[in-house]
């Protein structure tokens, strides 16, 4: 039997995929129902770095402006490589970091302010079908039946029939106090153990920091990958650990990357950010697809809406225009995974250069 509709659009997941196509919806006036199963404020295994590239997308949303002045400027990099080589250098403010509790909080306080209606703490089970497409969720509240369903529910997303072979990245991180760090400036080692990725120090703070790794989920086969981090730890920050003081248990996350976008997922359904896996397959930076993404997967489903268009021609034109505006950086981060890791040390000595610091004006190390 068929039900009229509670909502135009239900959006499962309030990260930054989420909560930026719930505020997009409203803002075009769609009736908007955004969900997340944990309450708010939670905190995500994230390193909570806004690229220049979030950066971007944040300012042609409008939001640059709240999101900087809750952050934590980055003016400079310290900078590993594979060899144990290091340089730090330091100029202009070019990135920040913003822990994920207080994003995704204010993310979705804006969706909310544009309109959206915000449930936390409510578990998204599946989908509502009907007449050959998605319908709506069902949630351990009940059925929220909708006209459309955005998909923004990670990494383990219920909603996407994705048949490639997942590539999947492991990371893990943990946050501390009393850490010593030079302010201002986050720290990216690219250890041989980890290559071709990486290991990172971000602060949130001028007294607490994040530290963490992703590496391929094969690296190390049959070595957990705390085991991995607590082999990282030892060779780089021995000494500060132990004047710091740890926040909470060590945490991990899968992360689903590609170079190459597909769009799989049953009628009346858009995927975004990660449950499209759209991750980098150097970096594991996802904020700024996800965002681009929820803005896209808003802006389609009401065009859609208002053309009566079907739902399998919206998603094919969505899946185009995921192509277009975010699958260059997916494949530019696979070239970097492919073959950065041989430029990382030859950038190592050039920092290192007397020359080259004092044409980039640059303080030495260990300077303010």
């Amino acid at each position: 039997m068929s039900h009229a509709p509670d909502w135009d659009l239900v959006v499962a997941g309030a990260g930054p995929a989420g909560s930026i196509a719930a505020r997009e919806a409203a803002r075009r006036g769609l009736r908007c129902l955004l969900l997340d199963a944990r309450k708010f404020p939670r905190l995500k295994p994230c390193a909570g770095g806004i690229s220049p590239r979030a950066r971007g997308v944040l300012r042609r949303l409008g939001l640059w402006d709240k999101v900087a002045a809750a952050a934590y400027e980055i003016q400079g990099i310290r900078l590993g490589g594979p060899s144990g080589r290091e340089t730090t250098l330091v100029g202009a403010g070019s990135a920040v970091v913003l822990d994920r509790p207080r994003l995704d909080a204010l993310l979705a306080a804006e969706a909310v302010a544009a309109g959206a209606t915000f449930h936390d703490g409510q578990r998204v089970l599946g989908a509502v079908r009907e007449g050959g497409r998605v319908a709506g969720v069902r949630t351990d509240a009940g059925d929220a039946r909708a006209r459309w369903v955005v998909a923004a529910d990670g990494a383990n997303t219920r909603f996407s029939t994705d048949p490639r072979p997942r590539h999947v990245l492991h990371s893990c991180m943990a946050w501390f106090a009393q850490f010593p760090f030079r302010p201002h400036v986050l720290q990216m080692f690219f250890d041989a153990d980890l290559a071709p990725h990486y290991a990172w120090l971000f602060p949130e703070a001028d007294d607490r920091v994040n530290v963490g790794l992703c590496v391929e989920a094969d690296r190390h086969t049959g070595t957990p990958i705390r085991e991995v981090f607590r082999r990282f730890l030892e060779r780089h920050y021995a000494a500060e650990l132990s004047r710091a003081r740890p926040l909470g248990e060590w945490r991990g996350h899968p992360l689903v990357v590609t170079d190459s976008i597909e769009h799989h997922a049953a009628p009346g359904v858009l995927l975004a950010g990660e449950a499209c896996r759209l991750v980098n397959p150097a970096t594991g930076e996802g904020i700024s697809y996800a965002m681009e993404s929820g803005r896209l997967a808003a802006d389609f489903v009401a065009d859609a809406l208002r053309d009566r268009e079907a739902p399998l021609a919206t998603a094919k034109r969505y899946e185009r225009s995921l192509r277009w505006h975010i699958e260059p950086g997916l494949r530019g981060g696979e070239l970097f995974r492919r073959w950065g890791i041989r430029l990382i040390d030859p950038l190592v000595r050039l920092g290192q250069n007397p020359w080259f610091r004092k044409w980039a004006k640059q303080a030495p190390v260990g300077e303010s």
